[in-house]
């Protein structure tokens, strides 16, 4: 199969994942594993992460909302259930009164914005010097002042041909018209094109649409390039790195 395209994700992908801000909050407030993102996922597409991601809120009225929502006394049941249809027997222990700014922690999850992963960056430079395909960014994010973090670092974007936000299309994903919008742009069917991603409810409908997707586990974007090298046919990694995987 030859590819016209490859599609980045930006968050846990090209630089830090948000997950891992999430993850140190929750430790720094004793709330269990997962917590924070199961309420954000339950909340929906009206949720205000999400609204904020299609650029529908102005960050003080989301910081607001965002609190609210997860200071919600109900999401210690959601968890539960969540839990329990996940075949879970062991229930951790779950303060009585939770009360979480959500300033404080989108902060915190934005802090790894600025985190370039050099691995996924020597691989973009090695395919724009390929000059074999079309390089996209495709990413869920925020119209956000400089100094809370959320904007592509500048040697990123450059490589890229062109950048899609869904702050600023007014889509996001897993919504398909968001892909759908993005291989116009591009020019390509989505069959044309690779897709990288660390969550897999948005690899699902790229999937469904005909992409070949690849997921990014986090902290193992080793493995996840090479799997883009080898659908590429191209060498992903600098000497030296190569070399230490073959020692």
């Amino acid at each position: 199969m030859t590819y016209k395209a490859i599609i980045f994700d930006m968050g846990g992908v090209c630089v830090g994942s948000p997950f891992e801000g999430i993850m140190r909050f929750e430790k720094e407030h004793n709330l269990p594993h997962n917590y924070i993102n199961v309420i954000i996922v339950k909340n929906g597409e009206n949720g205000a992460f999400q609204r904020l991601e299609r650029g529908e809120l102005p960050l003080n009225e989301f910081y607001k909302i965002f609190s609210k929502e997860l200071s919600n006394p109900l999401n210690k049941q959601i968890y539960i259930k969540y839990l329990k249809l996940r075949g879970e027997t062991t229930i951790p222990q779950i303060p009585d009164q939770i009360s979480i700014d959500g300033k404080s922690l989108f902060r915190e999850m934005m802090s790894e914005s600025t985190k370039i992963d050099p691995i996924v960056f020597t691989a973009l430079k090695k395919l724009r010097s390929s000059n074999k395909f079309k390089l996209a960014a495709l990413t869920n994010n925020f119209l956000t002042p400089a100094d809370v973090g959320g904007t592509i670092p500048q040697e990123l974007k450059c490589l890229f041909d062109e950048v899609f936000e869904s702050s600023v299309i007014g889509l996001r994903k897993p919504d398909p018209k968001i892909f759908l919008y993005a291989c116009e742009k591009l020019g390509i069917e989505p069959k044309d094109a690779i897709f990288l991603d660390d969550i897999g409810m948005n690899l699902k409908p790229a999937m469904n649409l005909g992409m070949r997707t690849i997921k990014v586990e986090l902290g193992k974007s080793e493995k996840a390039i090479k799997e883009l090298e080898q659908l590429t046919g191209i060498s992903l990694f600098d000497n030296e790195m190569t070399n230490k995987t073959k020692l």
